[in-house]
């Protein structure tokens, strides 16, 4: 009896030393988990942000508008504390507590959006694949995914064309007129370009 206990545990040692519960992971499985899809809350969060900081920038400098200057506290409370749009300055000029709390709002939102991006992929691939990526290849080439993401690239890159343009050359940054087309187009262009990645539907609907 002994012996047969013996070689009972023996053999259940065996058999639960040889097939592993856990395992680890396979280069596959790795890329997998570090390289998924970023939330699109993360993506808005950096590119408004950045956005933001360009901005405070070129109003610190007078060259957001011809004849306006912002005060950020009076524009995000609504003219609660002070008129959001005064005189324009010469040269530079920096209100310490404005400026400065719209820059720090607007660090907030590029350190959070970089930091959920990282959890999903390094930072630097995210940003490169803002600029290499198939929606620009479809520019000139229909064959990418038909018609709407030819359509979509060219609706995302005139709204920056336009917004740009106005920017640079007339100080628009700011402009209703100017954001109401590149709204817009941009509007236009991402719309477009989900509808070209939607799966396909059902021939038959009944």
């Amino acid at each position: 009896m002994r012996t047969w206990f013996r070689s009972e545990f023996t053999r259940f040692g065996v058999l639960k030393c040889s097939s592993q519960v856990a395992g680890p992971m396979s280069d596959d499985a790795t890329a997998q988990s570090t390289s998924g899809k970023v939330p699109v809350y993360a993506s808005v969060m950096v590119c408004v942000g950045l956005w933001g900081l360009v901005l405070a920038a070129l109003n610190m400098f007078g060259m957001i508008h011809p004849t306006y200057h912002v005060s950020w506290g009076g524009l995000l409370t609504f003219e609660a504390t002070n008129a959001a749009f005064g005189e324009a300055k010469d040269g530079f000029h920096f209100e310490v507590l404005g400026d400065t709390i719209f820059m720090a709002g607007c660090a907030a939102l590029i350190a959070f959006g970089s930091k959920t991006i990282n959890q999903q992929q390094p930072v630097a691939d995210w940003f490169r694949g803002l600029v290499i990526n198939d929606t620009w290849t479809a520019l000139n080439d229909t064959s990418v995914a038909g018609g709407q993401r030819t359509m979509a690239a060219w609706c995302l890159l005139l709204g920056l064309a336009f917004y740009l343009y106005f920017g640079i050359a007339h100080k628009g940054w700011i402009d209703v007129g100017v954001y109401s087309v590149t709204i817009a187009l941009m509007a236009a262009g991402v719309a477009l370009n989900h509808a070209s990645r939607a799966p396909p539907g059902d021939e038959n609907i009944d």
